[in-house]
């Protein structure tokens, strides 16, 4: 290898490291949202946060295990895909399109079941996608491994159909969306099910929260001087609470729990 080749090289492993991580990063930034969006805290977003950098690697570490979990199914309706090939081409046009129509209503079903959840911490009864949404059961682990498995299925189905009729046709452009668009739920979905789902006890309400009874919690945070608060009101009714980071100097934190936990210990 040459010093002109060795260098064409190291250029383009640059270029494909870089749009990993810009791609990393904006999957990052997605998940962020997701999250405030499903717990309803929404505290403000900076375009620039290195917040987006952790959650970004978080999802691809938990995308990559989705896949390895899911690796068997893969390879099983690869099988059963090479074996349909061997239809006739009408009969397999048909079996395609069914499957097609099925893929599609389950993509529409995903996308309605991740963008329904918001607002957790404020509602007063919750459903099971809610509570998978605070991990109270498994439910939402279940609809990430399905997603991750009919993504990567339909990624798989696109290219075998392009391949096999030479052109890419309607049933390739339909898999393709379809495909496109369970890729981009997939960063909603971690931020809504899976995302970090921890709650910082407060020693004390800080002085701009005086409408909050103990306990406080710290939810989120925002951009760099934004943080938002979680308890009761004087009405006794669940609050969220966006100050700004400086009121928090000098109250300690007592304890790192789930929301669930913080939930719980809110009262009635």
């Amino acid at each position: 290898m040459t010093g002109n080749d060795f260098a064409d090289s190291a250029k383009n492993v640059g270029i494909v490291l870089t749009s990993l991580s810009g791609a990393a990063y904006a999957c990052g930034y997605l998940v962020v949202r997701a999250r405030g969006r499903a717990l309803g805290t929404d505290p403000g977003f900076a375009l620039v946060d290195q917040a987006y950098v952790f959650a970004g690697f978080r999802f691809v570490l938990i995308l990559l295990l989705a896949l390895l979990v899911t690796s068997p199914l893969l390879m099983v309706l690869r099988w059963v895909g090479r074996h349909a090939g061997e239809l006739a081409p009408e009969r397999l046009c048909a079996v395609e399109t069914v499957a097609a129509i099925f893929a599609g209503v389950a993509t529409i079903w995903v996308y309605v079941a991740t963008m329904g959840v918001s607002g957790v911490l404020l509602s007063p009864s919750l459903s099971r996608l809610a509570d998978a949404a605070l991990e109270r059961n498994q439910l939402g682990t279940l609809i990430l491994l399905a997603t991750t498995a009919l993504a990567a299925s339909m990624l798989q189905w696109t290219q075998a159909h392009v391949a096999r009729v030479g052109a890419f046709d309607a049933i390739s452009a339909v898999l393709l969306l379809i495909s496109m668009l369970l890729l981009a739920l997939l960063p909603l979905q971690h931020g809504v099910f899976s995302a970090d789902r921890n709650a910082r006890r407060l020693e004390r309400p800080p002085e701009g929260a005086r409408g909050l009874a103990s306990p406080v919690w710290l939810v989120d945070r925002g951009t760099p001087d934004r943080v938002v608060l979680y308890g009761l009101g004087a009405d006794g009714r669940p609050r969220l609470l966006t100050l700004k980071a400086d009121q928090l100097d000098g109250i300690a934190v007592t304890g790192i729990s789930s929301l669930d936990t913080a939930i719980k210990e809110r009262g009635p």
